[in-house]
């Protein structure tokens, strides 16, 4: 019995050492828990943080020759056979009218019969699974009806342009049908090209611009309808090409002939209508840049100058308010831009005589677009301030280019320096607002030029319209020049001391350089003696008080 208790006992004792050695061995981390008791039920997993899945890049496979063969044979024949196969039936079918084998009228009954025979041969090759070659001859047939269709109301006068304009919306009707059938963005472009076929401004005695661009406008909204339901980003442009090829012809018809008011009437209506169109589809297609809505905008512009009315400015201002609201619909911040573009060209249309007050009345008009360019926030495009900058360059050699006019005409230029100045001033107040952002950084040296040089233009402009500048000859008129230009330099360096902006001073260096170059090559010839020495120790006096300024910040 006590043999018995010994041995549980050190059963005991051995159980208990062994749960001492287990207690020991345990992780410090565990013996950091502050006698939290152990849980027999085991933690569940940390859940790793969010990583961001990586696609796999698609590499695309590099076509074998037996690939590219098939390829050639069953995508670029059929293509390529289309064209050849439609340029020749055209051949053949001039060949036999010359020869006599055929009459006018069988030549164009059977070409538009063979075009529509050939289009049915096409959709069954498509049924067929014979895809490429059904599209191509799709495309051939299409194109030798069309070309039947408008001999015959070009060449030989069968029947008028109205009928012909139904009969060539039949054809192409057909084709329409058949390319959102087989889904061919291909057959999408050739009909797109093939809608200019029905030239009736070229070999029609009198050119009919209403049925020609009633035509286009048809065709360009069906295609639109298109590209949006095969998606097709590739025939976009294409069309709109086309659609902009139209309203060329459309517009250089209108500006050298003499038109009817309906023929001016469909221009406008076009233009607002492919802009418009453009506008939306853009929005519709996995595009970035809606690039040809922005060319459709100048279009409209286009139209507006060649039409005589009036009151173009007017609509001029009413299609920028369009464009406005066409960049706040679509999002697209570049359709501004066309509206900035709509109000610079209606201000240039405005009724006003040449040489007149309301004709520099204009170029006050110009000033202040430019400063709103560059301070108003609302309607802004990317870039806008470099977009400012140019129109005030433009806006600069305006100035300059019709000062020469007026002075000729010994007329005050007065209104047009004081639209300059505010353009100029308008640009030195946007330089010291902004010249730390970083927008200016990478051009700043240039950006500083140019507004260099337009103070230059424009204080210029200003000394000559003083009230005596136009008493004094030619060289007293070149020594006030001289004079002004170093009290400038001088006033430039002063300001930019005062601030601390090298940019000011440095404006002052630059023309006080310009100023001796003027005063060595050309004063020097031309100056009295009293002048020369007036001008040369005004020069060296300014030129002194500089040079101590910087000896001085040095010294301190």
């Amino acid at each position: 019995m006590d043999e018995t208790r010994l041995e549980q006992l050190e059963q005991e004792v051995a159980q208990l050492k062994a749960r001492l050695d287990r207690l020991e061995q345990q992780p410090a981390a565990d013996a950091d828990m502050k006698g939290e008791p152990v849980s027999s039920v085991a933690r569940p997993a940390v859940r790793p943080a969010f990583v961001k899945k990586q696609r796999t890049p698609v590499v695309k496979k590099a076509r074998t020759r037996d690939e590219w063969e098939n390829v050639l044979a069953t995508v670029w024949l059929p293509r390529i056979g289309a064209i050849f196969a439609a340029i020749g039936a055209i051949f053949l079918f001039s060949y036999a009218s010359m020869a006599g084998l055929i009459s006018p009228a069988v030549r164009i009954g059977s070409g538009v019969v063979i075009g529509l025979l050939v289009m049915a041969l096409g959709e069954f090759q498509y049924e067929k699974k014979r895809r490429e070659l059904g599209v191509g001859l799709v495309a051939t047939g299409t194109i030798v009806s069309l070309s039947a269709l408008f001999a015959g109301m070009a060449l030989y006068q069968f029947y008028p342009p109205l009928l012909a304009f139904l009969l060539e919306i039949v054809v192409l009707a057909i084709a329409y049908g058949l390319m959102l059938w087989m889904r061919s963005t291909a057959l999408l472009i050739l009909v797109s090209i093939t809608g200019f076929l029905l030239p009736f401004l070229q070999l029609t005695d009198e050119p009919n611009v209403f049925l020609f661009l009633l035509y286009e406008v048809l065709l360009f909204t069906a295609l639109l309808f298109a590209v949006l339901r095969l998606q097709a980003v590739k025939a976009y442009p294409v069309t709109a090409g086309i659609f902009f090829l139209a309203l060329i012809f459309g517009s250089l018809t209108v500006n050298f002939e003499t038109r009817p008011l309906i023929d001016e009437i469909t221009l406008l209506m076009a233009s607002f209508m492919g802009y418009l169109g453009l506008a939306y589809v853009g929005t519709r297609l996995p595009i970035t840049y809606n690039y040809p809505s922005w060319l459709a905008g100048g279009f409209v512009l286009l139209s507006l100058s060649v039409v005589d009315w009036p009151f173009v400015y007017g609509l001029a201002v009413l299609f920028a308010l369009l464009a406005y609201v066409v960049a706040n619909q679509t999002k697209d911040a570049w359709q501004n831009g066309v509206g900035h573009l709509a109000i610079l060209f209606a201000i240039s249309q405005l009724p006003v005589d040449p040489l007149s007050f309301g004709d520099q009345f204009r170029s006050v008009l110009y000033a202040v677009t430019i400063a709103g360019l560059w301070f108003i926030k609302r309607q802004e495009i990317p870039y806008q301030r470099f977009f400012g900058v140019a129109v005030y360059l433009m806006f600069v050699l305006y100035t300059i280019g019709t000062y020469e006019s007026y002075r000729l005409n010994d007329q005050s230029y007065a209104v047009s320096v004081f639209g300059l100045t505010v353009a100029t001033t308008a640009f030195i107040v946007l330089l010291v607002r902004t010249h730390g952002e970083a927008i200016w950084r990478k051009y700043w040296q240039v950006v500083l030029f140019f507004a260099a040089a337009g103070v230059f233009v424009t204080y210029t402009l200003i000394v000559m319209e003083l009230p005596f500048y136009a008493t004094l000859d030619q060289t007293d008129r070149s020594t006030t020049l001289s004079v002004a230009y170093i009290l400038l330099s001088f006033v430039l360096v002063a300001i930019g001391r005062v601030r601390g902006t090298a940019a000011w001073r440095l404006s002052g260096l630059l023309l006080l350089t310009v100023s001796a170059f003027k005063l060595l090559l050309f004063d020097l010839s031309f100056l009295s003696l009293i002048q020369k020495a007036f001008v040369f120790i005004g020069f060296g006096i300014v030129a002194f008080v500089i040079s101590r300024t910087y000896f001085k910040k040095r010294d301190s």
